[in-house]
Parts: structure tokens; sequence; C-alpha cells
């Protein structure tokens, strides 16, 4: 018999076995194992086909695998890549990085998080972790054996005005957690399910205590491209005295559809840097290496690209608020960032009884509210970012199968 160490049992997060009646994966498996008709929606990422890679992506690649590229780069990536996305965060998105030594090429974002998480933690170690916030990071978190503290987010009226009328994180409760000496604060912004940008007050404030408590930070910007209406986005990492203690996380996978070629980046100070190709050279080994040559045109080729994204995801994430929230059975608030939305369902029913249900009877995907934290429970998240025509059709089903529901 194979005994499975304590690390995988973590992955299910048994402490939310009473809420759901099962553990998280369970639960999860339960929602790929159900019935649903043969063609399904899968909401819970964007349709590359109607939103596709800019057009020189796929000449990039075959140039570099054409004979342009390495097949076998150094284990952190291509030189050459790395200067050139040293430069474009720098120049393009305001991020401090001094050069390739500040920068390492992952198998994807969620490649750089799991590398980021190996080369600073220990077992024991105290992490402060938005609720909500992404599916996968408590998961790590608790792989490695950490002991996790969410901080609740708060989504206020913003009829009331001013900065603190944003969505923020509760500031009393994250300096109190501070004070504690976490080794490390991980969060997603644009927050990832909600869509919410932090004001320039939230983000100091997270500044403000990881140097007073001397502890680092990893900001996950993988949207920070894909902000709506001119919404001003401020970097950690860009504050005083941060660019040596965060880890900023970012990619081309979601806002520009590069999701197919695995590509990553994250930027660190050189030492940490260090540390993640340490830990990468005995995973991935390296970022797939023809794709890697697509990252020195990113960011820094593709403006125009991100303009015209910009105005149709926008369209996208306002006609799917206005229906939702013209419904009885759903609300919610307009995500500022991203391309989800994460309506609260307003019939009672449970998160793993509306994603098994829209499954079967709407032929949709969906990602239940607990799989994000606490906070999660009761809503549900979207990825609006599909064709216009079977989106709106799909919401007519979402719509229909939660009034149909009975409360939990």
């Amino acid at each position: 018999m194979i005994h499975l160490p304590e690390a995988i049992e973590r992955l299910s997060l048994p402490e939310h076995t009473a809420r759901l009646g099962m553990s998280v994966r369970e639960a999860e498996r339960e929602l790929e194992n159900g019935p649903g008709p043969d063609r399904l929606l899968d909401a819970t990422y964007a349709d590359t086909h109607r939103f596709p890679a800019p057009e020189w992506a796929l000449p990039t690649f075959n140039a570099a695998a054409g004979g342009d590229g390495m097949t076998y780069t150094p284990y952190r990536g291509d030189r050459a890549v790395r200067e050139a996305v040293a430069h474009n965060v720098s120049t393009g998105l305001g991020i401090p990085a001094t050069g390739p030594a500040d920068v390492i090429l992952t198998p994807g974002t969620q490649g750089a998080l799991f590398t980021a998480l190996a080369a600073i933690l220990s077992p024991g170690d105290l992490v402060l972790l938005p609720d909500p916030d992404y599916l996968s990071t408590e998961r790590m978190l608790r792989y490695f054996g950490a002991r996790v503290r969410r901080i609740p987010m708060i989504w206020p009226d913003e009829s009331t005005g001013g900065d603190r009328a944003r969505p923020t994180l509760d500031l009393q409760a994250l300096e109190d957690a501070a004070a504690e000496g976490p080794r490390l604060m991980v969060f997603s912004h644009p927050n990832n399910p909600t869509g919410a940008i932090y004001g320039e007050e939230t983000v100091a404030a997270i500044a403000d205590a990881a140097r007073r408590h001397d502890f680092t930070v990893i900001a996950d910007e993988l949207y920070c491209r894909l902000v709506y209406e001119g919404e001003k986005f401020h970097h950690l990492a860009a504050f005083d005295g941060m660019a040596e203690r965060t880890v900023t996380l970012l990619g081309p996978s979601k806002t520009e559809s590069l999701s197919g070629y695995r590509l990553g980046v994250a930027v660190a100070p050189g030492a940490l840097v260090d540390a993640m190709e340490d830990v990468q050279s005995c995973t991935a080994l390296r970022a797939p290496s023809y794709a890697q040559h697509l990252l020195a045109r990113w960011i820094a080729e593709d403006t125009d690209f991100l303009d015209r994204r910009l105005v149709e995801y926008q369209a996208l994430r306002d006609t799917t608020v206005k229906k939702i929230n013209a419904s009885s059975v759903m609300r919610v608030n307009a995500a500022y960032g991203t391309a989800y939305l994460f309506p609260e369902v307003l019939t009672g029913a449970s998160d793993q009884a509306v994603a098994l249900a829209l499954k079967e009877h709407a032929g949709v995907v969906v990602n239940p509210g607990y799989q994000f934290g606490l906070a999660g429970t009761g809503r549900m998240r979207l990825c609006f970012a599909q064709e216009e025509t079977v989106w709106d059709a799909a919401l007519d089903r979402i719509i229909e199968v939660v009034g149909s529901l009975d409360p939990a």
C-alpha cells in the first residue's frame, strides 16, 4: 500500500471539511466527475479562440524553434530575454529591476509562485493571505507546512467616495497579524477572484507593515495590465524599501492569451532569484526554451493590442454586471481589473450545489466560491472573457438554474 505524506493530505485543506462535508479536493473531484452535457462552456478561464494572442507570438516561437533560440537555456532563462524583461518591466510597468540577475523565467506564473514559496518558507512559518484570494495559494502554503492567517477583504459602499470606498484589506487585522512575526505575505493584485484593485493607502499599509515587522511579500500581479477605465495601479515593489523584500509575479498568459506557451516571470532581489533558480533546477529545470523568446517582445510591443483588448473585455464586464444585477438571484460588484467577476448567490443554495447544477443543467463550469477561502462562501467566480453571443446565452442559463435551486 502506498502511504501518502502529510504534505499531500494538506493540499485538500482538511480544516475546511466541516463546512463542506468533505475535503476541498473531494468536493472538486465530485464537480469534475459530475454529470453534464457533452459540450461545456468552461467559465473558469478565457476563450483564447475569441481572444487570441498577439500576431507576433507564433512567428516568434517558430523562429526560436527553427534555430534562433537555445534548446537548453540556463535554469533561470535565456540571458538576453531576461535583460529585455528587466528593461520592459522597469520602463513599461515601473517595477524596479536592475538587470537580468533580478529576473527568473518560470513554467507559468503558478510555477513562479511555487518556486518562490519553496525558496522562502520553512515548516511552521506564519504567512498572511487575504480572504478571498487565488485558489492555489493556500494549498501551496499548506503543502510547505506554513501556518496561514487570512486577512479579510473589505468591499464597502462605493457611493461614500474617496480611497476608503475602494476595495481594501482590513488594515487593523493586517497590523495585528503582522505583529505576530510572519515570514511572508502573499497577495494577488488585482485580486483573483474579485477583480479588486487596492488603492495607494492599502498598498502603502502593506509596505509599511513589511518594513516594520521585517517580512517578505510575494505580489502576484499577473493581471496588473488588465485594468479598466484608466484605473491607477500601484506596484508594491515601487514603494520605498520594498524592492529588496518583494517578489513580483508577472506573465503573459492571461491578458495576452499566451497561456499555452507556459511562461511566467518573477522579479526579485538577486539573492532570492539565485535560491529560486536552485529550486527550479531540480523541479522543472527551465521555462520552455523556445517560448521564452516571446517575453522579449511582451510589454514592449503590444500596447495597441492591449488597448483593443481592454475595450472588448470592459464591454463584456459591463454587460455581465448589468445582467446579473438585474436578476433577483445574484448580485455582483464590478471588477476594477482581471477578466473575473465574483457574484454572490442570494438563494441560499450551497456553493457545491450551485456548481454541480450549473454543470449539469446549464452546461457551464464555474469555480465555486469555497475554493478561494472562507470569505468566498456563497459565491462563484466567472470568467467573462467569452464569445459575446455564447456568453449572453450562458448567463441566461446560469441565472435560470441558480433561481431554481432550493436553499442549502
